[in-house]
This record gives structure tokens, C-alpha cells and sequence, in this order.
């Protein structure tokens, strides 16, 4: 009896080893904890984790984002991550294209979008371009861009800086569109540009904008008003189309037009088209097929059909070709000149004809001079 009591004892310690054995492997297999790593961190709802890296990549395998973060929560979806103190870097087919940095933002992993506010300040690697903005959204699988609040983007190596209130670009091929009171500058040549909205395409030196815009010379204070414009950064040269209102404040001199061309280096403004162009303060109306201003020199060439008119003579020129030399107070006239002064009756024609606007004289030349003087 006493042996079989120790069998049975024997007996049920080997069946409660086996019991426990089996309860330990069942637990460790079952209901043991998630294992996570720095990269791809456990997608918990309601997990908070700290000083991690997250990274997103494509179908194809290519990176699409590297984020750092003091801390990121995960919300209940578990696809959506609120992250602290951030500092990434975004791609487009695996090659790099933006570093940014924020206050705080949204990773969201399904529609592989990035969400920061509070001091944002991002480098576009490729053209390195700097942007500071108070709100940024990067929607990856489109290449699109948004930002928000007070914008800066700044190109040190160009010296031109753009602000404005909201951004649309596309970062891989460097396009930026910015709207609601946005003004362009540039320190080489001295120039301010203002508009509604300006895009900037930076790999093709284009600044451009196809809405109403205004552009100042800061130095000579000359402006020009057009209903769009398109600035060729490397030729330095602007184009404006539409609706032109030109003011020279130093030669006293306003045009208008449907169309000009601004050389910015040679100083040079181009009318291509008909034009009108004022001094109040001399007195003078001129109109023309074409002309050109050159600034620097104080002249200005009116070619085709050309008529200038004269509040001081009361006369009118017209005339194939016309020059006028600021400066010197001197307009002169070449090819079938035709001057009347309608309130004297006098009528002269001739090959060339020069006014003098300081002492107020007309002198018509040529072979054949015609006077009219009808009493």
C-alpha cells in the first residue's frame, strides 16, 4: 500500500510538469507581446512612443519619407501618428527632395500624407530653395505641396525671395505657385513684383503670373502695370501682356500699351505694338505703331504712323519716325513730315522736322518744303 502511494505521487508530479510545460509554450506562443522596432514601431491604439524614426516607401519599394520625432502617439485606426519635434526628409522615387522641420504634424500611412505646423522651415534639395511656412501638407502619391499662413521662400543663390499666404508646388520638378498678396523681390536687378498670384519655376529661371501684376524698378522708381506678366530671370528681361500703363516718375513719361518687353539689364523697354505715350508736365501726346525707351539715355524711338502733338504750339507732327531726346528737349522727325497748327491754318510737309521744346519752335526741312498758310 505504501509502495503504490508513492507511485501514484510520482505519477501525478510527471503529469503536472507535462500540464505546466504544455500552459508555458501555449503563453508564449499566443499571448506573448508584440515585438517592434526602431523603424516600424507597434501600430498600438493609443500607443505613445518615444525618439523614434518612421519610414514610408512605395510599391516599388523606394523610400517615400524618413521622419524623426520626439514622440509620436497613434490614434485608434492605428494608420494615423500625432508626432512632436519633427525633423524628415521627403522623396519622389527614391531620390531625396525636400529636409523639413516642424513644431508638430500628422503621419498619416494610409493616404501617405504628412501634416506639420508651428515654424516650419524646409530646403528644396535640387535647387536649394529655402521655404518657411506656418502650415505644410505633403501628399506624396501626388507630388503635391500645400502650404498655408506667412510664406517665405527664399533662392540665397539667385538673390530672389517670394512671400504670400498659400503654396501649391510640385517639389520634384520645382514649380511653386503662390497666392493672396504676393510680392516678389530681387536684389540683382533692384525689382519688386506684386500680384494676386505668382508662379515660380525655378529649374527654368521663369517667374510668371497670368493674373493682374505690378512691377517697380526700386531704383529708378519706374512702374509697370499689366494684366499678366512672364519674368525671364536668366535674360533678365520681363514680358507684359494686356492692358500696359508704364509710369517713369524721372523722365515724366507714361505709356500705354497691349504689350511691352522690359530689359532689366540694358535698360531697355520694347513696344512691339501700338502705343500712346504722355508727358503732362511738356505738354506732349504721342502715338506709334512701335518704339522703344532707353531708359539710361533718356531717349525714346516711335516708329510707324507716328503723331506727336504739342499743348505748347498748338501743332501736331506726324511723321514715319520720330526720336526724342530727353535731355536736350529735342524731338525730330524723319519721312513724309506733315506739321499743322490748326488754329493758325498753317500746314508745312517735308522730309524732316525738328522741334525744340524749350523755346517752343518747329523747323521743317527738306527738298521739297510745302507751307500752307490759309488766312
Amino acid at each position: 500500500m505504501q509502495l503504490l502511494s508513492r507511485r501514484n505521487i510520482r505519477l501525478f508530479a510527471i503529469i503536472f510538469s507535462i500540464t505546466a510545460l504544455i500552459s508555458g509554450l501555449g503563453w508564449f506562443v499566443f499571448l506573448r507581446p508584440e515585438v517592434t522596432s526602431l523603424n516600424k514601431p507597434a501600430q498600438v491604439a493609443g500607443s505613445s512612443l518615444q525618439n523614434i524614426t518612421l519610414t514610408e516607401f512605395d510599391a516599388d519599394g523606394k523610400l517615400i519619407w524618413e521622419i524623426t520625432s520626439k514622440q509620436a502617439d497613434y490614434r485608434q485606426d492605428r494608420k494615423i501618428a500625432d508626432v512632436q519635434e519633427v525633423k524628415g526628409k521627403f522623396y519622389r522615387n527614391g531620390e531625396p527632395l525636400m529636409e523639413v522641420t516642424g513644431d508638430k504634424g500628422t503621419i498619416d500611412q494610409a493616404s501617405k500624407e504628412i501634416s506639420l505646423e508651428g515654424n516650419i522651415k524646409a530646403i528644396a534639395v535640387q535647387e536649394k530653395i529655402d521655404m518657411v511656412a506656418d502650415q505644410m501638407t505633403w501628399k506624396s502619391e501626388q507630388d503635391l505641396l500645400k502650404a498655408t499662413g506667412n510664406i517665405q521662400i527664399n533662392k540665397p543663390e539667385d538673390q530672389i525671395k517670394m512671400t504670400g499666404k498659400e503654396l501649391t508646388a510640385k517639389p520634384s520638378i520645382n514649380v511653386y505657385s503662390l497666392e493672396d498678396n504676393v510680392i516678389v523681390t530681387s536684389v540683382k536687378p533692384p525689382l519688386e513684383m506684386k500680384s494676386e498670384k505668382v508662379t515660380w519655376d525655378a529649374k527654368r529661371d521663369r517667374v510668371f503670373s497670368e493674373v493682374p501684376i505690378s512691377v517697380i524698378q526700386v531704383k529708378d522708381k519706374m512702374q509697370l502695370f499689366a494684366n499678366k506678366g512672364d519674368w525671364n530671370i536668366q535674360k533678365k528681361e520681363v514680358i507684359f501682356k494686356g492692358n500696359i500703363k508704364a509710369k517713369d516718375p524721372k523722365l515724366d513719361v507714361d505709356i500705354e500699351a497691349e504689350q511691352a518687353i522690359w530689359n532689366l539689364d540694358k535698360k531697355l523697354v520694347s513696344l512691339p505694338v501700338a502705343f500712346k505715350g504722355v508727358s503732362k508736365s511738356r505738354g506732349i501726346v504721342v502715338n506709334a505703331q512701335k518704339g522703344e525707351a532707353q531708359l539710361q539715355e533718356e531717349r525714346i524711338k516711335l516708329t510707324g504712323q507716328v503723331s506727336a502733338s504739342f499743348s505748347s504750339t498748338q501743332g501736331v507732327v506726324n511723321a514715319d519716325q520720330v526720336e526724342w531726346l530727353i535731355p536736350t528737349k529735342t524731338i525730330t522727325a524723319n519721312g513724309n513730315i506733315n506739321y499743322r497748327q490748326p488754329e493758325k491754318s498753317l500746314n508745312v510737309q517735308g522730309d524732316r522736322a525738328v522741334a525744340n521744346l524749350e523755346r517752343q519752335t518747329v523747323i521743317v526741312t527738306g527738298a521739297n518744303v510745302i507751307s500752307t498758310l490759309n488766312p
